[in-house]
């Protein structure tokens, strides 16, 4: 007899300990015995102090089955004691597969064939079919089920079974700022209104987040509108996340080693046009990655799913949605809220809300505009919840107590400083001390390391970043544009669009002729600047927003009143330019005077003085006779 074969020591490290000291005692007690066989079992039965009938019994288990006859399957959890065959457990498995939802359906069916007389693999043609063979019940069978991978495979799709399977995990560390944005869009879980619509509407999404930061530095909002025409509501679409990566690659900019822009196949999606464009201007320096389409087959003849992208493609944005949503789901500060699924958790409450948001819309209509406006509604205006969501995300993006991956292992800490009686002073600001009040800060102070926030991380590493150029977001516009825009005598462009902006529009082109008409491109996420088209579609340039300041900015005021004094100053230099012939004439003229009135004798002057006296006195003498 053999101890443990070197080919079975896999399945016998499997075995609980206890199991496998059983195993080495009697193997080590029963491989030496010496005939008679009987006299021998007796005395190692007497040395174990169990009957000799046991220790037979464990001497013939190990002649015919090897060492897995010393098992003792009672201490064995999970321990096949059915003896069930291979063949039969994958065709108890493939009627597990057959059925879409439970597994004991198939065990009926395979009651049915059992006692039908069916040919049923692993159970031999002769075994009697009037009773059940042991191991083939149902609490013993569902113990070989498919797992639950297989299963899932199965009965619902390889993308569901994805969330049974290692994933791939990936880290931060090692990028920089700038060389992996992700787009994504998203339906805020409340409702708004909007002037010129009598129905609430939800209020959609459209973002970028820098992969590295994790911030999401910009995003445009807007709600989701029915079209009065076809009645149909209007959402997103393509020409938004041209606006979007127009915006974020001039505003923002992208990474001299290489950008890449992470979207899906959705709403924020990038067409191949707009990849190779983007791959042009930036001499390849921004890409696209798509995430994959999920839908195919677990196995050959199952249909195949609706393609569909990859959640896991943008995981770190999904979770920081998660975190937005929960973080407007305040009933006071974001009213009229529809759930994250309107299935399970619609609020009752919105039915009513809606009526009577209806009601005041009819009421809105009638009443005078000084009255109407004082009305409460019962949903945030949407200018009202753009704010409020900015607020919220800038809020998020400024959090020092989170746990975002590889955060520590990239570096992206800091120390503050405790004072007491003072609070806390941030590393940026003791650092700028000077060197003798640093010491002294030092002194007193206790350290408070902390985490970067996400803005912190970002606005460090813009700095780094390379922009678009004007006539490179000119390219990425110019098929947008549409507006006829006139210079004003004021040399200010101004329009209205609420569907922009609740406020009238201004740009300043005082390097523009008044009157002179364009075609204008305007980034709906990027109002600070107006492309110019001329007739022919060819580009003229852009022009900045003329800002509209606060009374309470004084700052900003100061600013801009000084940069109206510089373009009063620009105006007027062509104003000059073109007068300094006359001034030159005027000077002649003075010139030449001051000569002949040199020439001129002081007996001569006083003469003529005297003449012009005696005139006078004449006139007087004649005006005064006549009346």
């Amino acid at each position: 007899m053999q101890l443990i074969p070197s080919t079975d020591l896999t399945e016998y490290l499997q075995l609980p300990a206890e199991v496998r000291r059983d195993v080495d005692l009697w193997t080590t007690r029963l491989c030496g015995l010496t005939p008679p066989i009987q006299r021998s079992l007796a005395q190692v039965a007497a040395g174990a102090g169990v009957s000799v009938q046991t220790a037979r019994r464990k001497y013939d288990a190990l002649r015919h089955r090897g060492w897995r006859g010393l098992i003792n399957l009672a201490k064995c959890p999970g321990a096949d004691r059915s003896h069930l065959s291979p063949e039969f457990i994958e065709y108890w498995k493939s009627l597990c597969q057959s059925n879409g939802r439970k597994c004991r359906p198939a065990y009926r069916e395979f009651l049915r064939q059992f006692r039908a007389g069916h040919l049923i693999p692993g159970i031999e043609p002769g075994t009697p079919r009037h009773t059940l063979p042991t191991g083939y019940t149902y609490a013993n069978l569902i113990r070989h089920k498919p797992t639950r991978f297989e299963l899932a495979a199965a009965r619902i799709g390889r993308g569901t079974a994805a969330d049974l399977r290692p994933k791939v995990f990936t880290t931060r560390v090692g990028l920089q700022v700038g060389q992996r944005y992700i787009f994504d869009d998203m339906w805020h879980d409340f409702l708004v209104v909007a002037l010129g619509q009598r129905k609430p509407a939800r209020l959609l999404q459209l973002h970028a987040h820098d992969l590295y930061s994790a911030c999401q530095f910009t995003r445009g909002l807007k709600p989701r509108l029915e079209d009065p025409e076809s009645g149909k509501s209007v959402g997103l679409n393509e020409d938004e996340m041209v606006f979007l990566v127009t915006h974020v690659l001039a505003e923002y900019g992208y990474h001299y080693d290489g950008c890449v822009l992470m979207v899906e196949h959705g709403t924020a999606a990038i067409s191949e046009a707009l990849e190779q464009q983007l791959y042009d201007l930036t001499a390849g320096r921004v890409t696209v990655d798509r995430s994959g389409i999920q839908g195919a087959s677990a196995f050959a003849g199952q249909y195949l799913g609706r393609g569909k992208g990859n959640f896991r493609f943008k995981s770190s944005l999904e979770s920081l949605g998660n975190l937005i949503h929960n973080e407007t789901a305040n009933l006071l500060a974001f009213p009229g809220q529809t759930g994250s699924n309107s299935r399970t958790n619609l609020p009752e409450e919105l039915h009513g809300r809606q009526r009577h948001a209806d009601a005041l819309a009819c009421a809105l209509a009638a009443l005078p505009a000084a009255v109407a406006t004082q009305l409460r509604l019962p949903f945030l205006e949407v200018n009202q919840a753009k704010m409020l969501v900015d607020e919220i995300m800038e809020r998020i993006n400024r959090r020092t107590d989170h746990a975002l991956e590889g955060w520590v292992e990239a570096g992206l800490t800091t120390c503050d400083f405790e004072v007491p009686g003072v609070g806390l002073i941030p590393s940026a600001k003791f650092l700028a001390l000077p060197p003798e009040r640093r010491a002294a800060v030092q002194a007193l102070a206790s350290p408070a390391p902390r985490r970067l926030s996400p803005r912190e991380v970002f606005e460090a590493g813009r700095s780094a970043l390379v922009t678009l150029r004007p006539e490179h977001t000119a390219a990425l516009l110019k098929d947008k544009h549409g507006r006829e825009v006139v210079v004003g005598h004021d040399h200010l462009i101004t329009f209205e669009d609420a569907a922009l902006c609740p406020s009238p529009l201004r740009y300043l082109a005082h390097t523009l002729a008044p009157g002179d008409k364009y075609l204008a491109a305007v980034n709906p996420w990027s109002l600070e600047t107006l492309h110019l088209f001329d007739a022919r579609g060819a580009w003229v340039g852009c022009v900045r927003a003329w800002q509209t300041i606060s009374h309470t900015d004084t700052e900003a005021l100061h600013r801009q009143m000084g940069r109206a004094a510089q373009i009063e100053r620009d105006l007027l230099r062509p104003v000059a330019a073109r007068g300094a012939a006359l001034t030159r004439a005027r000077l002649d003229d003075a010139r030449h005077n001051a000569t002949v009135l040199k020439t001129v004798r002081r007996e001569d002057l006083k003469q003529t003085v005297s003449e012009s006296d005696a005139a006078a006195d004449a006139r007087a003498l004649f005006l005064s006779s006549t009346l």
